[in-house]
């Protein structure tokens, strides 16, 4: 399932544009390009799914067991004191893109979190991104 109005299936899925923590057939996760906090990880299914409420089984199993994967590499990686792992559905509910996706949020003690969220540039998301990855090849669940 694709749908081109779906900003993750056109940029993410279909054009490659992002910096990729994970792949699979069923499975991609990037970093945000606009992050909550460094290390700001979006895991999304490949197929288009609008919400929890619509999203097949099978997916949003092997999806949250990515999301488990990838938040413990997140904590190893960038040594954080905890972790968000946030999901919204509606826009009432602040979900945003209408494309099933998770939120791994860094956080730290020393640092209260800023929700204002402004762009990075693509080589520095690249460069957590392959600090995420080298700790994933460790994480086994």
């Amino acid at each position: 399932m694709y749908d081109q109005t779906c900003v993750f299936c056109r940029e993410i899925i279909k054009s490659n544009n992002a910096a990729y923590v994970y792949k699979d057939n069923d499975v991609i996760a990037f970093m945000d390009n606009a992050p909550i906090e460094e290390g700001h990880v979006l895991v999304i299914p490949k197929d288009h799914f609008v919400n929890i409420f619509d999203i097949d089984k099978e997916i949003y199993i092997k999806t949250q067991l990515m999301v488990k994967r990838i938040a413990i590499a997140v904590k190893l990686a960038l040594k954080t004191d905890g972790i968000n792992i946030g999901q919204n559905n509606g826009r009432v509910a602040n979900q945003v893109v209408m494309h099933y996706h998770v939120h791994i949020i860094p956080r730290y003690y020393r640092k209260k979190i800023n929700w204002e969220r402004e762009k990075m540039d693509m080589e520095s998301l690249k460069t957590t991104a392959d600090k995420i990855i080298k700790k994933l090849e460790d994480v086994k669940i």
